[in-house]
């Protein structure tokens, strides 16, 4: 709730690819799609974003080599899922710095 909804978005990427990270390093042709246009632009101009957080962010994405996909949210069904999903307390507790495997 206290991120805008760019940030919101940027982010349910961000640990998407994270926590499926052991599932999909190596893949040759992963497809990513999402309902915000605007990924696409943050993805592009790392160095304009306001904030050292969302940096951080966009250089974890940025590890993975995938197509990023705009679908138009009327055509996209699982439309905000990562985004838009409070935690459940059967989700694993994040232990420490959650961008320390960037560095690693």
């Amino acid at each position: 709730s206290r991120y805008s909804q760019p940030k919101l978005e940027l982010y349910g990427l961000f640990r998407a690819l994270r926590d499926t990270r052991v599932f999909i390093i190596g893949l040759l042709k992963l497809t990513v799609e999402v309902d915000a246009k605007f990924i696409k632009g943050m993805l592009n101009n790392l160095d304009i974003q306001p904030n050292a957080a969302i940096n951080r962010w966009i250089a974890g994405i940025l590890l993975f080599d995938f197509t990023l996909v705009h679908v138009p949210a009327e055509r996209h069904t699982g439309a905000d899922g990562l985004s838009r999903r409070p935690r459940a307390p059967e989700d694993p507790e994040e232990q420490g710095d959650v961008e320390e495997w960037i560095d690693e």
